[in-house]
């Protein structure tokens, strides 16, 4: 019988992990860090959220069709969390003065969640963001209020809102 060194070893000469065959469905083999470990599956704790972009943020995104009138559009958050950011982006330009939108939960203002989209040298594609700082944590089901007062003249300008909430 020939000699094969372990790491030479391709295709079907290869096996399955150790203990592969009495691990449960959906695991992974976490390493202990001294030479041996588990198959479980894994835990909140054991991922490392410096290396992961973006853990457990959610975004909804709402269209506001017409920002020259004053009006309300709702959106439901489907998981529990806290705003973190508000974006917003228009199709075209305003004119006559800025429109401000405003954020509210449960009727509550969300602190430092107004965004104010200026007319003086808008263009499509502009951005504006807010980043609340209280009355920002909203319950599973619940309603967020997008306020527009109804600032600019330009009739058909839209904005698309994108509202991000961390769920952890």
């Amino acid at each position: 019988m020939p000699d094969v060194q372990h790491a030479n070893l391709t295709g079907a000469e290869l096996h399955e992990p150790k203990g592969v065959a009495g691990a449960s469905v959906n695991t992974l083999y976490v390493a202990n860090g001294s030479g041996s470990g588990t198959w479980q599956k894994v835990t909140a704790t054991q991922i490392d959220a410096t290396t992961v972009n973006n853990l457990n943020k959610i975004v909804l995104n709402v269209h506001h069709d017409n920002l020259s009138t004053a009006s309300s559009r709702f959106v439901v958050s489907p998981i529990a969390g806290t705003i973190i950011a508000i974006y917003s982006v228009i199709d075209t330009s305003i004119a006559t003065a800025d429109t401000v939108l405003s954020f509210e939960i449960g009727g509550v203002a969300v602190t430092n969640g107004n965004i104010t989209i200026a007319y003086s040298g808008s263009a499509a594609g502009d951005v504006d963001s807010s980043t609340p700082t209280g009355n920002n944590t909203v319950s599973a089901g619940q309603a967020i209020e997008i306020i527009s007062n109804g600032g600019t003249t330009t009739s058909n300008a839209h904005a698309h809102i994108s509202i991000v909430i961390d769920v952890s």
